[in-house]
Order: structure tokens, then sequence, then C-alpha cells
């Protein structure tokens, strides 16, 4: 059925006019001049918004080229976990022009209007959906984001969020605020969706597609729905029928009455999976001791059954932990319950001292060691001081160099003694001497260096 529309060009037989500038006598003159500054006061005004309307609702190129880059973007920013770049895609969508087609077209009962808008909704989503397989395709990430993931699971709140930003859309048009429209645009995210349907599509993950698809769908009737009774509240579609009325909400009804089971089902699921995970930690802070702590925990609700598992740093291992933690989750969710906590135990203060006291003190004897075989090697240099004749106490810090001055004779020992004032400077913290040892003398911790190294 085609509504009265006059001056609509597509949307009646009355060919566009948009009118000349009323007179400003008289109480009409005044009222024509209200209506100007609202919009969509009088016939003319309305005939220019339904008009808008129709305009942004046809497919054409420049709405295929905005749709496909859309898709480009949304489908990128979702591979990439991009909240700014998602936000992006959907200030470049133009899939909510045809949407707000549909809810003026159901609002005006105008057939020619609704059909239009819904042929361009179809090929924007077919663009959409087959660009999104193609980059997914190509692409070597396919990873699950939380971005992607936030869009499976769409619950009665999304249509809420639809239905306020249909009515803040509705508002935008009729008084032409285009940073309203920004504002719709962000709220009530079209594309993305449909970039994830193609992503559960391209990798096998079809409960991503029916989830994604099913967000789609409730923005898409939220935002229409919104439209067609904000626009019949501004006397759009003056010459319907109060049967015609009575048929538009009986179906807006009816519709949103069978999406909200799905959506209701999966908030309710959100809620029961939230409620469990808060009554896990609760009651599994109630079983650790004060300086324990959780690492990591994961919970999970499977049907009527609980599944827990996590990782907990602990002071003394706790044998009845699984069990202890099953039975109060089973009394508190009343549901099958699965426990796997892995336990371990965490270092006290005192244990992490001793621990930094033994790195220290072996990394001390490991200077030692590494100072001695230096000290060793410049001492012997030019082999005027055989190796067998140099004794190291690495504990004490102490060289002991065993010399024959009237063997070595004058020039020699003065060599040696110039090596030795030397290598002492470079090592300022031993204490490097000549002299000769006897068995007694001899600390027990000194080893003769060989000429193949020693320790």
């Amino acid at each position: 059925m085609a509504g009265n529309h006059p001056g609509v060009p597509g949307l009646g037989d009355a060919p566009f006019n948009a009118g000349g500038r009323r007179s400003a006598r008289s109480g009409v003159g005044r009222e024509a001049h209200e209506d100007d500054d609202n919009g969509i006061g009088d016939d003319h005004g309305r005939a220019l918004v339904l008009a808008s309307v129709a305009r942004d609702a046809r497919l054409d190129k420049k709405f295929l080229l905005l749709i496909t880059l859309s898709a480009m973007i949304a489908t990128l920013g979702l591979l990439q976990s991009s909240t700014a770049v998602v936000i992006g895609a959907m200030l470049v969508s133009p899939l909510l022009g045809p949407i707000m087609g549909v809810g003026f077209g159901l609002a005006t009962l105008e057939s020619n209007l609704i059909k239009r808008s819904l042929v361009t909704i179809a090929a924007g989503m077919a663009v959409a959906i087959l660009v999104a397989v193609l980059i997914i395709w190509l692409s070597p990430i396919r990873d699950v984001t939380p971005e992607l993931r936030a869009r499976t699971q769409p619950t009665l709140l999304d249509l809420g969020v639809a239905v306020v930003g249909g009515i803040a859309g509705v508002y935008a048009i009729m008084r032409k605020l285009s940073g309203v429209m920004v504002g719709v645009a962000i709220a009530t995210a079209l594309v993305p969706p449909l970039s994830t349907v193609g992503f559960g599509l391209a990798t096998g993950r079809f409960d991503f597609a029916v989830g994604a698809a099913l967000l789609f769908l409730t923005n898409t009737l939220a935002i229409a729905f919104a439209a067609t009774i904000i626009a019949r509240l501004n006397k759009f579609g003056p010459s319907l029928t109060p049967q015609h009325t009575a048929m538009q909400v009986l179906g807006i009804i009816v519709t949103l009455g069978i999406l909200s089971i799905p959506l209701a089902l999966t908030l309710n699921s959100l809620a029961g999976e939230v409620r469990a995970r808060s009554v896990v930690q609760s009651e599994l802070r109630s079983l650790l001791g004060e300086s324990d702590r959780v690492d990591s925990l994961n919970v999970r609700v499977e049907r009527d059954a609980v599944a827990v598992d996590g990782v907990v740093l602990v002071d003394l291992y706790a044998a009845k932990l699984d069990t202890e933690l099953a039975g109060k989750i089973r009394d508190a969710l009343d549901r099958d319950v699965r426990v796997s906590i892995v336990q371990l135990r965490q270092q006290t203060n005192a244990a992490v001292q001793v621990e930094e006291q033994f790195n220290r003190r072996l990394a001390t004897l490991e200077q030692r060691e590494e100072d001695s075989r230096a000290i060793l090697a410049g001492l012997t240099v030019g082999e005027l001081v055989p190796r067998d004749r140099v004794v190291i106490d690495a504990q004490a810090r102490r060289v002991i160099v065993r010399r024959d001055r009237e063997a070595e004779g004058e020039q020699v020992a003065a060599a040696i003694d110039r090596i030795m004032v030397s290598v002492q400077t470079g090592y300022p913290r031993w204490l490097i001497q000549n002299g000769t040892l006897t068995a007694a003398e001899e600390p027990e911790d000194a080893v003769p260096e060989q000429a193949a190294g020693a320790e």
C-alpha cells in the first residue's frame, strides 16, 4: 500500500516540488514559520524528510563503495582487536540509511520505500560478508580476539541500546542533526557484526556466525521499529486508519517478542556465569590463607555443571582444597561442580633472603675463581715464574710466589718483582707476596696451580 505523500519523488504520483516561501501574514503564516523551525510540522516538511530518507536508502555506487571500505576497516580492526579501528568502521558504514528507510516505510506503509531499502540492506550485507571472508582467507592471523567474541553473544541489553539509538537517529533526521547520527552509528554497530559473520564462515566457527547474525538482526529491527514508532508519533502516514496503526503495533510487538527470546536466554546465561564466578572467587578466598594468592582462575558454566580450574600460590599444601571448594560451590549454586586447582608452594620472605644470600655467595666465589686465573696468567707471563711455583688461596684472596733469588739472578729477579707489582696493582684486594711455604704453613685451601690450569 502506498501512502499519500505529496512532493516525495518515488513515493507517490506527484512530482517533487520544494515549494515557495509562505506568506508571514496572519495566523497561517506564523504557523508555517514554526513548522519551518521544526522541519516536520506540515506536509511539506514531512515530505522533505521522506525524500531525504528515500535518497539515503538508494543502492548506488557510493553505497557499495562505502560498505566495502567499512567492511575492510571493521574486519582488520576485529583481527587486531582495535576498538578505535572498529569505531572508525561504524562511522563509515552507510547501512543506517536504508534501515531508516525501512522504518519510515513501515510508518507510512510505503511499499516502494520498503522494497528499495530491503534490497539495499541485502546488498550491503552480502558485500560486507564477502569482503570479510576474503580478508580472513588472505590473513595469516585468525585468532579469536576480544573484539570478535564481544559480537557473538547479543542480549536484551543490545536490543535496548538499538531501540534508544534508533529513536535518537530518527530525531536527528527530522532535526537535521548530523552530530547525533555519528553517535547513533557508534552505539548501534552494524558492519562489525557482519564482519564477524564472515570470520565465522571463513574459519568454520558457525557459532560465531550465528551469534553475530543475531546481533545484526537485533540492531536492524530495533532501529527500524524505533523509527516507525517515532515517525507515526510525528504524524507521518496521516492517511492511515486506526486499523493500520493497530496492525503496525501488533507486528512490532510480536517481532520484538520473538527476537527477545534468544536474547533473554543469552543474558540469563551470562548472568549465571557472572554469579558463578563471583561465588567461586568468594569461596576460594575463604579457604585460602591470608598470604595465599590466586595466580589464575577459570570458571565455565557447562549446561547444569560448573567447571573450575586454576592455580593458587600457597604457603602450606591443603590436601582437601578441591573437595571443600566443590562442596561450598555446590551448596551455593545447587549445581554439579568439577574443581581442579593446582597448588604451588610460594616462597616466604626468609626463603627468599636465604636464596639471595646463596646467590651472592656463589657470585663472589665465581668472581674470585676468575680473578685467580687472571692473576696466575699475569704472574707466569714470559714463563719467568713456573706455574707450579704459584700457590693461590682464593678463599683468603692470597697469592704466594715461591722464589729462589740466588738461582734467579739479579736481572730475572728484578723482572719478576716488576711483574708482581703490576699484577698487585690490578688486583688491590688480593695479597701477592714472595715466600717459601713449609707444609705446616701452607693453607688448607691453597692448591698449587699446575701447567694445565686449576680450579
